[in-house]
């Protein structure tokens, strides 16, 4: 049986390129997506922490998602008030930025409603 050498720098360069195409796979995609980047601009615009801002798009799409099932504006402004610890005028912004950029048609819902 034949034994090929592999010398130190052999290894180097096959850790660095294994390394390198796992870093590429873990890597978080780039948010690609306009209405995200505007939303999560809207929030830190108007001082609203946004640790994460994969979590406050997700937030932003499910508030569209509740409101699809009959949830009134109260209830989601204090749904936001609890999960996200923020103020009532946080989360009534929150929640007129998620409406106008993941679900239009219920601008005037939220608007007209009242809180």
């Amino acid at each position: 049986m034949t034994h090929t050498k592999v010398g130190p720098a052999t290894w180097s360069t096959f850790i660095a390129v294994l390394l390198s195409a796992a870093a590429a796979l873990s890597a978080a995609p780039a948010s690609a997506d306009q209405t995200d980047d505007a939303f999560v601009a809207a929030l830190v615009g108007q001082g609203i922490p946004i640790p994460d801002n994969d979590a406050a798009i997700q937030m932003g799409r499910n508030m569209c998602a509740l409101l699809d099932q009959g949830a009134t504006r109260p209830v989601l402004a204090l749904k936001l008030m609890n999960d996200a610890n923020l103020s009532a005028r946080q989360a009534g912004f929150f929640l007129g930025v998620s409406t106008s950029a993941y679900c239009p048609q219920y601008t005037s819902v939220t608007a007209d409603s009242g809180s």
